[in-house]
C-alpha cells in the first residue's frame, strides 16, 4: 500500500483531475529536478523544471515478489545539460539515486492537492540516445536498487570460506572450486544400460 495524504486521495475520486510526475536525478555534478508539467512547479520545497526537460513517464507499478522494478524516462536532447550527461562518462549518472513523485492537480484551481506521492526510488541504470528523422530522444532506464549486480557482483556467488564462516559444519561448497575447474563429462543413463549390456555379453 502507497502511502498518500486526504487531499490526494480526495481529487483522485473526483472525475476529472490533472497528472503530473516529479523526477529527481541525483547526478554526480548535482541534482535535477524535473517534471512533465508544461511550466515549472513547486513542490516539495523545491522547483521542478517543465520546460520541456521531460518527456515521458514509463509504467509505475509495484511487484508482488519484491523483484527487481524498471523504470524507462524520456528526456529532451534539446537542453544542453542532458546532451552533455548523454555523451559523458556514465559515472555521472549510472547507479547514481533517482526518485519519482506523483502529482495530482485539481481542475479547479490549478494547483497541486496535496503533497506529491513518492512511486519510485531506485538508481539510474543507462542511457540511449536515438534519432529519428529530425527528432532525437534519450532514453533514461532507470531500476530498483534491492537487485544490483554492478555495485555488488559478489551477491551472486558464495565460496567455502563464506559458507563455512555460517554454517562451519555443512560441507555443501567444500568442493566447489574443484568440480568447477575440473568438469566432468557424465554419460546419460541409456549409455550407461548399452555399456553394461556389452560388458555382460563380454563376459
Amino acid at each position: 500500500m502507497i502511502p498518500t495524504n486526504s487531499a490526494f486521495q480526495a481529487t483522485a475520486a473526483l472525475p476529472a483531475y490533472g497528472e503530473l510526475a516529479l523526477v529527481e536525478l541525483q547526478l554526480r555534478s548535482g541534482t535535477a529536478r524535473y517534471t512533465n508539467w508544461p511550466l515549472n512547479v513547486d513542490a516539495l520545497g523545491q522547483t521542478w523544471q517543465g520546460v520541456g526537460n521531460l518527456g515521458t513517464v514509463g509504467s509505475l507499478h509495484e511487484s508482488e515478489d519484491g523483484a527487481e522494478e524498471k523504470l524507462s524516462l524520456t528526456l529532451s536532447p534539446v537542453d544542453l545539460g542532458t546532451r552533455a550527461l548523454a555523451l559523458g562518462d556514465p559515472s555521472d549518472y549510472q547507479d547514481r539515486p533517482v526518485r519519482v513523485w506523483v502529482g495530482l492537480v485539481s481542475t479547479e484551481t490549478y494547483q497541486l492537492a496535496g503533497a506529491p506521492v513518492l512511486r519510485f526510488a531506485g538508481v539510474m541504470d543507462q542511457l540511449k540516445l536515438s534519432r529519428e528523422e529530425n527528432t532525437g530522444t534519450i532514453t533514461l532506464d532507470c531500476r530498483t536498487a534491492s537487485y544490483d549486480v554492478r555495485s555488488n557482483p559478489a551477491a551472486l556467488r558464495m565460496n567455502n570460506v563464506q559458507h563455512q564462516s555460517k554454517f562451519p559444519t555443512e560441507r555443501g561448497f567444500e568442493y566447489l572450486t574443484s568440480l568447477i575447474g575440473n568438469p566432468a563429462v557424465w554419460m546419460s543413463k541409456n549409455l550407461q544400460t548399452r555399456l553394461n549390456a556389452i560388458a555382460r555379453a563380454k563376459g
